[in-house]
């Protein structure tokens, strides 16, 4: 739980949703491995987040214990009501009410409307002498806590300009402590999650019940309030401050002319409207400027009836009616004056209040850090900021600055996480091609050396018979002729048959230290070697750093020779072969490149099957590119084929680096020998 609020989040059930963050009006809302949480140095206890959260995670401190506690004790308990219980139980008798109250085991029940009259006569008195003051003075009203909490931490510069005037709740509990009864608990119930915060930091009232709270109490009690047998509230009684829980209410109260086009007094509620006012008056503060009005009223909340905690979904004017037919059904005083003869013995109670600014706002990160951020979701250019929204920030710089100041996480981020899901996607489909054709070359290489076996043996019997019965027809022409073709495609047959078992291979690597970009230009070298010169070009764009990689030289150069050849093989006519390495990322990478007529598209995800070739019968045994895609993989990398943009075909081994020496090692580049089969 929060230390200093009373709201808090429950962990699991807090389902990134970020409505609170949404919704939270300072931003007090820190974001922790997808979890939000409140941060009591920034929150105004303005309960918004209870009423977003439509998972239940944000959850209000609750003091019904307390107080079960407290009825349960000897000492005195006493309820002070707020003024809006009328739109909180509805079609109820206000007296059934004040019954259940005293069923339930408080000793007497008050109406906090009463300390609502204390304050507006107050507010009365004070407004007559800021109209006698020089023009640009001003008073903001104090009722509202959330509004008083914002302004000691958002506006402190404001605290001057704050009514030094305590709440109702506070001038009723003064009222009780002063003239009624010293030692008694009092416990504040009403619609506001605030009140709980505002009690802890007064310590005048005891505790605080919301509506539900209370609810609960009596229904745990099994108390129905509409069986009890009405009974009236405890003096003193209250007046017209019995409206305050309505738009305007304490001007009304206070006989303080709210008219929209003649009167220096506004009426401000909700809270960007109360934000956009609030940083009006702090611009002419700072700037010495002369603000429209005298008076601000400012309020949260839609009038205390639109508190956070109402038990109901009615709209603001369906409540309101409650309230007004309460007061009609009641005795009023509409003379302030003769209200305030008739509670003289209330008129000496303290009811001043002194504020303390109390840390809130934090300083904006440098520019750069804000692009860093930024660029941590793919938003490089203004025009990638989508400003959705998604994250409960109004833009993405608001939502980096969260970053910087550990409010918030990357991640929030929804486009940025659908960007990466689609990639993962994409990654996912990748791979599991991979692993088909992994799975598929697995199966054949196994096969396939089977069948190898097998075929070795009587290949070697038909060679060696062929070899003696030629020494043995030694001077016959015709019959040595057929017996060297036999010979010829006997050969040709165990060069296939090698190339399967080193298709089928699962022989260890035999690393050492080598110069990748000295190996590849050796098989350029050998490859173009009885070509008539000038016949292919040659581009090298090879990477200075890459240094010595540990690999098996004689199976890494098989792989380059048969790339290699196999470009050449594609520029029948002469063009041009690309050779380029890089290291990134741990990784080095060697690319392949001619100019030919490219890989058909039908043929890109057959090339690295066994026997599968374009050439025509004889020119090739398709094995080559197979071998090739097995020596990689024993190397714990990947080759893939594509089209060059520019045009013709493109081979990119990437291998990852497993040992690297510094400058001054050395290592010996032979030129390829034997058979490498480059088929």
């Amino acid at each position: 739980m929060e230390r200093g609020v009373s709201v808090y989040t429950v962990g699991d059930l807090c389902k990134k949703c970020y409505s609170c963050v949404r919704s939270c009006p300072t931003k007090a809302i820190q974001v922790r491995e997808g979890e939000a949480h409140i941060v009591p140095e920034y929150c105004i206890s303005c309960g918004l987040c209870v009423n977003m959260c439509t998972q239940d995670a944000k959850k209000i401190v609750s003091h019904k214990d307390e107080v079960g506690a407290a009825i349960a004790g000897s000492g005195r308990v006493y309820a002070l009501l707020a003024p809006s219980f009328p739109g909180a139980f509805l079609d109820l008798d206000p007296g059934c009410l004040v019954a259940a109250l005293h069923r339930l085991g408080f000793d007497k029940v008050f109406e906090v409307a009463f300390g609502a009259d204390l304050v507006s006569y107050r507010y009365k008195k004070t407004y007559e002498h800021i109209l006698k003051q020089e023009r640009g003075t001003f008073i903001i009203t104090s009722p509202c806590p959330s509004v008083v909490f914002y302004i000691e931490k958002y506006f402190p510069e404001l605290l001057d300009s704050l009514a030094p005037i305590v709440s109702p709740m506070e001038a009723t509990a003064r009222a009780i402590r002063g003239k009624i009864d010293r030692e008694a608990t009092l416990v504040f119930i009403g619609p506001c999650i605030a009140k709980k915060d505002e009690a802890k930091e007064s310590e005048t009232v005891d505790y605080v019940l919301t509506y539900q709270e209370l609810s609960d109490l009596l229904e745990g009690a099994r108390i129905d309030p509409a069986t009890c047998e009405p009974v009236e509230f405890d003096p003193p009684h209250a007046n017209l401050g019995r409206i305050y829980p309505v738009t305007g209410g304490l001007l009304k109260a206070a006989d303080i002319d709210s008219d929209l086009l003649e009167s220096p007094v506004t009426v401000i509620e909700g809270p960007e409207r109360v934000r956009d006012i609030l940083s009006v008056l702090s611009k002419l503060h700072k700037e010495g400027g002369t603000p429209s009005y005298r008076i601000y009223d400012l309020l949260f909340c839609e009038g205390c009836i639109g508190g956070p905690v109402m038990m109901n979904n009615l709209t603001f004017f369906e409540r309101k009616k409650f309230i007004v037919r309460y007061m009609t059904n009641r005795p009023l005083i509409t003379d302030l004056k003769k209200w305030a003869q008739a509670n003289v013995d209330y008129l000496d109670i303290d009811l001043s209040v002194r504020y303390t600014p109390k840390k809130g706002a934090l300083v904006d990160p440098p520019a750069e850090k804000i692009q860093e951020i930024l660029a941590m979701t793919n938003k490089f250019k203004p025009e990638d900021e989508l400003n959705c929204g998604a994250c409960g920030y109004s833009s993405c710089r608001d939502k980096a600055i969260a970053v910087y100041r550990g409010m918030a996480e990357v991640e929030m981020c929804l486009p940025y996480l659908i960007s990466k899901i689609e990639q993962t996607v994409e990654d996912l489909k990748t791979n599991q091609a991979r692993l088909i054709q992994a799975e598929k070359l697995a199966s054949m290489g196994q096969m396939a050396a089977g069948i190898a076996h097998e075929i070795n043996n009587p290949l070697g019997v038909v060679l060696m018979y062929s070899y003696i019965l030629k020494d043995e027809l030694l001077g016959n022409t015709g019959a040595n002729e057929d017996l060297d073709r036999i010979i010829t495609e006997a050969e040709r047959t165990r060069k296939i048959v090698k190339g399967i078992l080193n298709f089928a291979r699962e022989e260890k690597i035999d690393r050492s230290l080598v110069d990748i970009n000295r190996l590849v230009q050796s098989s350029v070298e050998g490859a173009l070697k009885g070509h008539p010169d000038g016949l292919y070009g040659v581009e090298y764009r090879l990477d200075e750093k890459l240094g010595l990689q540990s690999v098996d030289k004689n199976q890494i150069q098989q792989v380059f020779d048969n790339l290699i050849k196999n470009a050449c093989e594609a520029m029948p006519g002469g063009g041009t072969l690309g050779v380029s390495t890089k290291e990134k990322d741990g990784s080095f990478s060697v690319c392949i490149t001619d100019t030919g007529c490219g890989i058909p598209k039908e043929n890109l995800s057959k090339l690295f099957s066994p026997f599968f070739t374009t050439k025509q019968v004889g020119k090739g045994t398709g094995l080559g590119l197979s071998v090739c895609y097995g020596i990689v993989k024993m190397h714990g990398g990947s080759i893939e084929a594509d089209n060059n943009p520019e045009g013709g075909a493109r081979f990119t081994v990437t291998i990852k680096k497993t040992h690297t020496v510094e400058d001054g090692g050395s290592v010996v580049i032979d030129s390829p020998e034997g058979d490498n089969n480059n088929e």
